[in-house]
């Protein structure tokens, strides 16, 4: 059967259709937006009425929310351009914190004062993942608590030596479940992460070898990207090497290069004002610079922040009279990647030749052999 349509009825269809196509696109548009969207529904057991709770991305670090509980209930919206993120919720001072991962769905989570950490957050498949890969090394985790109490304990250098190597068997075992995962999961976001953020400890060669492993999906993600940024710059600096030169901007926004600063001796200290050690080392190093420079002892330092007014605050708290420069990149700061940097503080000792001669020298340790550098 074939209908046929007026000349005059014409116009009427072609506007129905229209309004039709417009609908069902609104409609596809709002899907959409909804879908790219989070909603959190707290309970909480022990909090105050009116107590603030703060949402905010782990890195780089960003307030996303914040809200009161009430009845024992808070919520958190919002959108995120990212299939996952790694988020934090929080009270002040971080008297209670949690991180975990968060997706543009419907989330809940239930949470007890003092005990954030075993909260049960449902909702989110990313999450889901990070805690059964987390519960593989738990009991290792325990054996290594139980050893570390051990080896406060222990009276005896044997005894001492005994534990230290007990627990690094552990950690390897530890380094091996996470690098196993990263190689049998090429597809999953956690593992990129993973990855991500071992890169420096692993070193160069195995990221390298694992990243080839990765899917083309998870290398375009942010955390792949970073990855291959790694591979590139990083040229793990060791001692007796010379050192390999960089340039970052200055707390005043000029730049400066490494080899623009002057000295006999100079400590190239990689640290962040997020830092506890850093920050208690911080007085320490200042007491040392003050009695070498005029001896010719120069220190560059490189903060790992993402923050700049919170390197800025830091600086000028902790007194930090010699050039301190950053790129604002967080631990992904490129001078960082090129030295291999996995902890802070860290620090290498460059003499006038431009060869590192001592690295990790702090406290009186640095200040010996300064001694012995500059009599």
């Amino acid at each position: 059967m074939v209908i046929a349509f007026t000349f005059e009825e014409k116009p009427y269809i072609m506007k129905t259709i229209k309004r039709i196509i417009l609908t069902v696109a609104i409609l596809l548009s709002y899907f959409v937006a909804f879908a790219q969207s989070y909603q959190i529904e707290g309970t909480t057991e022990g909090l105050a009425d009116g107590t603030w709770l703060y949402l905010r991305n782990a890195s780089p670090e960003k307030l996303l929310d914040s809200a009161k509980v009430m009845n024992n209930k808070f919520s958190f919206k919002g959108k995120s351009t990212e299939k996952a993120i790694n988020v934090a919720i929080y009270t002040a001072k971080y008297t209670n914190y949690v991180f975990f991962w968060l997706e543009n769905k419907h989330m809940s989570i239930v949470l007890k004062n003092g005990e954030f950490k075993k909260g049960t957050i449902k909702g989110s498949a990313t999450q889901d993942e990070w805690a059964k890969l987390s519960q593989q090394g738990k009991n290792i985790q325990l054996r290594q608590d139980s050893l570390s109490n051990l080896f406060k304990e222990a009276t005896t250098a044997e005894a001492k030596q005994n534990l230290q190597q007990q627990i690094a068997a552990l950690l390897d075992e530890e380094r091996l479940i996470d690098i196993n995962y990263v190689k049998n999961n090429p597809n999953s976001l956690i593992a990129t992460n993973l990855l991500n953020i071992y890169s420096s400890t692993w070193g160069k060669e195995k990221t390298s070898e694992l990243y080839q492993k990765l899917s083309p999906e998870m290398k375009q993600h942010r955390f792949g990207k970073e990855i291959a940024q790694f591979i590139k710059l990083n040229q793990s600096i060791k001692i007796g090497e010379r050192f390999a030169d960089f340039e970052q901007l200055n707390t005043k926004g000029k730049p400066v290069k490494l080899s623009e600063i002057k000295g006999k001796y100079i400590l190239l200290e990689f640290w962040a004002s997020w830092c506890g050690p850093c920050r208690e080392e911080n007085p320490k190093l200042v007491k040392t610079y003050n009695e070498f420079k005029d001896k010719g002892f120069s220190i560059l330092g490189v903060s790992a922040d993402d923050n700049k007014k919170y390197w800025l605050e830091a600086v000028e708290k902790d007194g930090l009279a010699w050039q301190n420069v950053s790129d604002l990149n967080g631990d992904k700061n490129k001078a960082a990647l090129i030295y291999g940097i996995n902890a802070y503080p860290t620090n290498f000792l460059i003499d006038e030749k431009g060869i590192i001669i001592a690295k990790n020298l702090r406290g009186d340790n640095l200040r010996k052999k300064l001694e012995e550098l500059l009599p």
